[in-house]
């Protein structure tokens, strides 16, 4: 999923196998005319897309206040959400944190004063953690919790190191949650030849804060699976993107091959004479647009056009293959014929409506579970918190996902028909059978 996300990077050679016998230089020339599109990340955001038709309700005022910098980067609590909703849908599963403040004041007064004055770093931030960051989880020695409930200490990577660097200077996170309140560590990697490995933790920080007892995490799955679980949904699409790939590398190397007509000779003797002119050697032939060839009587010498009739073959199949990925991940075909229209995207949707509704009943609740969290450390009221579906009370948040296909027309009303039948449009027997189906009786002949 991650080489799909990331357009194969560097990971063309496994996925592109080298053939029995190929040269070095056909497997290298091969690798790099392999170019991976980037429909497996469309098709991701256009279903998260269709999660973003959601809005909140009744925002606590100290998150309403920094809606547009939920995470101290700058980034909007949408596109906070969006964010979160493609690693979902990318790796199964994400964690999001709700950070305590970093500034603490000794009282009520002095906190309220650094909020007026806008100080960022009296509020609680968002972070998204992706799943392969999260580490380790469990549950604290002194805690009495069974095997099945919430861990109440995890240690996660606070930022994801790129392929083959080093590891010094990676900093790691643990949160334990205890009688005392959370305790949050921040340590980092450094060089140590005195231990196995060569590198030691050091710690970098620590802060304790009394007011929280429980971990303010959420794990966002896109089932709704156990802590640190979660199925990928769009295993499938990778597979076919995969296979698309593979298939496109195919056609790209036979149309390479067949592309230039090749030379050939009949009637030539090993060793007869054959020359580029009067006077030559019987040597290699190179040929040029002035060359002359004399050859033998009865031999020929002429160009003749590979048929490839496996290249019609190939390019069925990739038509075929790419039908299917745009099908499944909702994305309209442009480059074959006309576009299509909303309707039929509409339709080819609802194949997905149920994953969707899943998936938006997971956000919606996600959502109340950080409300919650973020109002518990800010000591703000939670009134609104929860998600009830259908219910006409307000919820944290509404994710409108609709069926996905094309809204019936309305009816014509009964003045409507009226007036179309005393201008002729219609005539009396079609007034009555309309009628007649209407009230569900059957309509009496004239």
């Amino acid at each position: 999923m991650h080489d799909c996300w990331d357009l194969l990077n560097n990971q063309k050679e496994y996925y592109l196998p080298r053939g029995e016998r190929e040269p070095d230089s056909a497997y290298k020339r091969r690798i790099d005319a392999a170019l991976p599109s980037g429909f497996f990340r469309d098709a991701l955001r256009t279903f998260a897309g269709m999660l973003t038709a959601s809005h909140w309700r009744e925002l606590p005022p100290s998150l309403q206040a920094v809606v547009s910098d939920v995470d101290g980067l700058g980034t909007d609590l949408g596109v906070f959400l969006e964010r979160a909703d493609l690693l979902v849908l990318r790796d199964g599963a994400c964690l999001i944190a709700v950070t305590a403040p970093e500034h603490l004041w000794p009282s009520a007064g002095d906190y309220a004063q650094a909020l007026r004055l806008g100080d960022r770093a009296s509020l609680p931030k968002l972070q998204l953690i992706e799943r392969a960051d999260l580490l380790n989880w469990g549950h604290s020695p002194e805690s009495t919790s069974g095997a099945n409930t919430l861990p109440t200490q995890l240690i996660y990577r606070s930022t994801a190191r790129p392929a083959g660097a080093c590891p010094s200077g990676a900093q790691y996170v643990s949160v334990i949650s205890g009688v005392d309140g959370l305790t949050a560590t921040t340590s980092e990697l450094v060089e140590d030849p005195s231990v196995p490995g060569g590198y030691a933790l050091r710690q970098v920080s620590s802060s304790n804060y009394q007011n929280i007892n429980s971990l303010p995490m959420i794990w966002y799955a896109s089932d709704g699976a156990a802590f640190g679980e979660g199925d990928l949904p769009h295993l499938g699409l990778a597979h076919q993107y995969l296979n698309h790939f593979r298939c496109q590398s195919d056609y790209q190397e036979l149309l390479y091959r067949t592309a230039m007509p090749v030379g050939v000779r009949t009637g030539v003797i090993s060793n007869a004479p054959l020359s580029l002119g009067a006077g030559a050697a019987n040597a290699e032939i190179v040929l040029g647009p002035n060359s002359i060839i004399d050859l033998p009587e009865g031999a020929s010498f002429q160009f003749v056009e590979i048929q490839a009739r496996s290249l019609a073959e190939h390019r069925a199949w990739l038509e075929l293959l790419d039908q299917g990925m745009r099908r499944d991940a909702l994305i309209p075909s442009g480059a074959q014929g006309a576009p299509r229209t909303a309707t039929e995207i509409s339709m080819a949707a609802s194949q997905a409506y149920a994953l969707l509704q899943s998936q938006a009943i997971q956000k919606a609740s996600m959502f109340s579970s950080l409300l919650s969290h973020w109002t518990s450390i800010t000591g703000e009221s939670s009134q609104t918190i929860g998600f009830q579906m259908g219910s006409a009370t307000a919820a944290a948040m509404v994710v409108e996902i609709s069926p996905m296909a094309p809204a019936p027309k309305p009816s014509p009303t009964v003045a409507e028909m009226l007036q179309l039948h005393e201008k002729g449009i219609i005539s009396e027997q079609a007034l009555r059978q309309w009628l007649g189906d209407i009230a569900g009786i059957a309509p009496t002949s004239v």
